[in-house]
């Protein structure tokens, strides 16, 4: 899908970040409702875990909404970890298996996991190196950070090497390791990897709505990266990726009911994942949906807080019975 890197008509192909107790079967599915995208990545999937065997694990290798645009991504501690988990996941109806070597969470980077393979580059190279001869029929691709501090030339020289070793594509979110979202992304480093290597370069962070897409997209002719990936606007916005969509065509903007969003979200929740799941992975949505609201700030930190699943449906259905008006929302930035 993205050996060959681009969208219909030559846009950037569109694709929805990992994002960990978000990215699961039930919000891909519901992205997926109103127009979804080019590809899905699962939440990141333990390796340790996978082999160990969990009661959740088939809710993680859930390859809802289209198996054929989801992507399984991996982190792990150990070579053999990551080789054996990758092994088990590419058997099935799965595009693909993205590493992750971007995660900066201190206790998994202390691990050996996450963006502490950058650190390593010949272990790295070694890994995917294996990795490529195991999974010879799907997409092979790593996501990666800046590491430590920005240094092009390590990145670039890592980049090289992976692209060496046989991945198909990588993705960058230009952050240093202890960067948060706060930080504006440096996407002049996505730039540095799609004049410097041939592999596809995916293009992560900051791409929240119109004006932002415009900014990293480029051109037809010269665009900044071969398909770009959005987590937080997604979750703000699940129809987001259509609305791009339909503002290339020419359309200006986009009508959505709030309600009819967030129930369906947390009916699809209810049907995707496990009961003890639910309060956990609500609460990580209503801050970023409820922002779509005037004043609804609050109302997001106050639902964020709510430990109650039920108590939290019951306030959203209170909130949007009290101000009928605030349903209506018309996406045009």
């Amino acid at each position: 899908m993205l050996r060959h890197g681009v969208g219909e008509a030559g846009r950037p192909a569109l694709a929805l970040a990992p994002m960990a107790t978000i990215t699961h079967a039930g919000f891909r599915t519901l992205v997926h409702e109103y127009g979804g995208c080019d590809l899905y990545f699962t939440e990141m999937i333990s390796a340790e875990a996978l082999i160990g065997g969990t009661p959740f694990e088939d809710h993680y290798r859930s390859l809802a909404p289209v198996p054929a645009r989801m992507i399984y991504q991996v982190i792990g501690y150990t070579h053999d970890a990551i080789v054996e988990a990758a092994s088990r996941l590419a058997r099935e109806p799965c595009a693909g298996i993205d590493v992750n070597m971007g995660c900066s969470a201190p206790q998994l980077v202390r691990k050996g996991a996450g963006i502490a393979w950058m650190y390593t580059p010949n272990a790295t190279a070694r890994l995917i190196g294996e990795l490529r001869k195991i999974v010879p029929d799907r997409t092979l691709s790593v996501k990666l950070r800046l590491g430590r501090k920005d240094d092009p030339d390590a990145l670039l020289a890592l980049a090289l090497r992976l692209q060496e070793a046989g991945v198909d594509f990588i993705t960058l979110h230009p952050k240093r390791q202890k960067e948060g979202s706060a930080r504006v992304a440096r996407w002049g480093y996505v730039d540095l990897l799609k004049r410097e290597l041939t592999i596809p370069i995916v293009g992560n962070g900051g791409i929240m709505d119109w004006a932002s897409y415009l900014s990293r997209r480029g051109t037809q002719d010269n665009p900044r990266a071969d398909a770009l990936m959005i987590g937080r606007g997604a979750v703000r916005a699940p129809w987001l990726f259509a609305y791009l969509r339909s503002r290339e065509a020419g359309r200006q903007e986009m009508e959505i009911d709030l309600s009819q969003v967030i129930t369906r979200f947390l009916s699809l929740l209810e049907e995707h994942q496990p009961r003890q799941f639910w309060p956990s992975r609500a609460r990580r949505v209503y801050p970023y949906f409820f922002s779509n609201v005037p004043f609804g700030h609050s109302l997001g930190a106050r639902l964020a807080d709510t430990r109650d699943y039920d108590d939290g449906r019951r306030l959203i259905s209170e909130y949007f019975d009290a101000h009928p008006q605030r349903r209506r929302h018309v996406e045009r930035n």
